[in-house]
C-alpha cells in the first residue's frame, strides 16, 4: 500500500525546488536535489549523516513532503532518476546515429563530429600555454603520462613520440603504478594527465598526489574549470563534445590535435637533439620494413679489400 501510494505521486524533485522547507529539512532537500541518484542508494542513517541531520529528522522530512516514510522516499527518488536517465543507446551510441541509418549516414555523422571538434579545438587553443608546456617537458628529467580509457590511448601516443626523440617518459596504466612513480619523483619530474571531462577521479587523484610532492603537473581537458584543471600547474583545453560514446572519436581527434601541436613545438625547441634521435632510431627501424611491391632492396656493396 505504501509503495503504491508513492508511485502515483509525481514530481517530488519539482516540489522540493519550490523551496518551502527551512532549517534541517532544507538541508535534506538540498542534498536530494543535488544527488538524487546517490541518495536513493543510501540507508536512512547514511542520508542523515550526509546531510548533518538525524534519522528522526529524515523521517519528519518524508512526512513533510507528503511521503509515508523513508521507503517511500527511495521509491520516489528512483522514479525521478528513471525519468531523467537517457536510454543506453543515447548514452553509448548517441542521438545523431539511429539504428536504421545506413553506413553512409553513420560515416557523415562521425566525420562531421570529428571535423568540428578539431576546428573548435584549434580556435580556442592557447598557443602561449602550449609553449609553456613544451618548455616544461623539455626541462623535465622524467615524464609520467596518465589517462583512463580512450584518454590513455592519447597519452600513449605522446609517450611513443617523446621516447622516439630521446625523452625519458613512461605511461602509467593504473593508479597504483602512477602513485608509485610519483612517490619516487622529484621536483625536476613532470606528471601529465589527460581526461576529456576533467572529472575522472583516477586522473584527478594522480595529479593531486603529484602536486602534494611539488611535482609539476599538466592537464589536457575540455573544461578549464574542472577539478582536474584545478589540480594542474598548466592546462591545455580541447573542444567540448557530447557525452555519448559516439563522441569518443571526436574527443580523441581533439586531444591528438593538441598533442600534435605540442610535439611539433617540442621538436622545434630541441631541433638538434631531435634530428639526431630520429636518425638513430630510423637506422634501427628501417631494416624492419619490407620493400614496397615492385621495388627491390639495393644489394649490399662489396667491401674493399684491406
Amino acid at each position: 500500500m505504501e509503495i503504491a501510494s508513492i508511485m502515483v505521486a509525481p514530481g517530488l524533485l519539482q516540489r522540493l525546488r519550490a523551496g518551502q522547507l527551512t532549517g534541517a529539512l532544507e538541508q535534506i532537500s538540498a542534498y536530494l536535489l543535488a544527488e538524487p541518484a546517490e541518495a536513493m542508494r543510501l540507508t536512512i542513517s547514511e542520508l542523515a549523516e550526509r546531510t548533518g541531520t538525524s534519522a528522526g529528522t529524515v523521517t519528519r522530512f518524508c512526512h513533510q513532503v507528503g511521503l509515508p516514510g523513508f521507503a517511500g522516499l527511495k521509491v520516489a527518488l528512483a522514479e525521478e532518476v528513471g525519468r531523467a536517465a537517457p536510454s543506453r543507446w543515447t548514452t553509448d551510441i548517441g542521438r545523431s546515429i539511429q539504428p536504421g541509418d545506413d553506413l553512409d549516414q553513420v560515416l557523415k555523422v562521425i566525420v562531421a563530429a570529428s571535423t568540428q571538434a578539431v576546428f573548435e579545438t584549434a580556435d580556442q587553443l592557447d598557443l602561449a600555454e602550449i609553449d609553456r608546456v613544451a618548455h616544461a617537458l623539455t626541462d623535465a628529467r622524467n615524464i609520467y603520462l596518465f589517462g583512463v580509457g580512450t584518454s590513455a590511448i592519447s597519452a600513449d601516443e605522446l609517450r611513443i613520440r617523446l621516447q622516439r626523440i630521446g625523452f625519458s617518459c613512461w605511461l602509467c596504466t593504473d593508479v597504483h603504478s602512477a602513485l608509485i612513480s610519483i612517490a619516487l619523483a622529484g621536483e625536476r619530474d613532470l606528471v601529465f594527465g589527460i581526461s576529456q571531462s576533467g572529472q575522472v577521479t583516477e586522473t584527478i587523484d594522480v595529479l593531486q598526489a603529484a602536486a602534494s610532492r611539488s611535482v609539476r603537473t599538466v592537464a589536457v581537458t575540455n573544461d578549464h574549470a574542472s577539478t582536474l584543471a584545478a589540480a594542474a600547474d598548466l592546462v591545455l583545453t580541447t573542444a567540448r563534445t557530447g557525452t555519448a560514446q559516439a563522441d569518443a572519436p571526436a574527443d580523441r581527434h581533439s586531444q591528438l590535435l593538441v598533442l600534435d601541436v605540442l610535439y611539433a613545438r617540442i621538436a622545434q625547441l630541441t631541433h638538434v637533439r631531435t634530428v639526431a634521435a630520429l636518425k638513430t632510431t630510423a637506422a634501427m627501424i628501417d631494416p624492419r620494413r619490407t620493400p614496397k611491391p615492385g621495388r627491390r632492396r639495393a644489394p649490399a656493396q662489396p667491401k674493399e679489400p684491406s
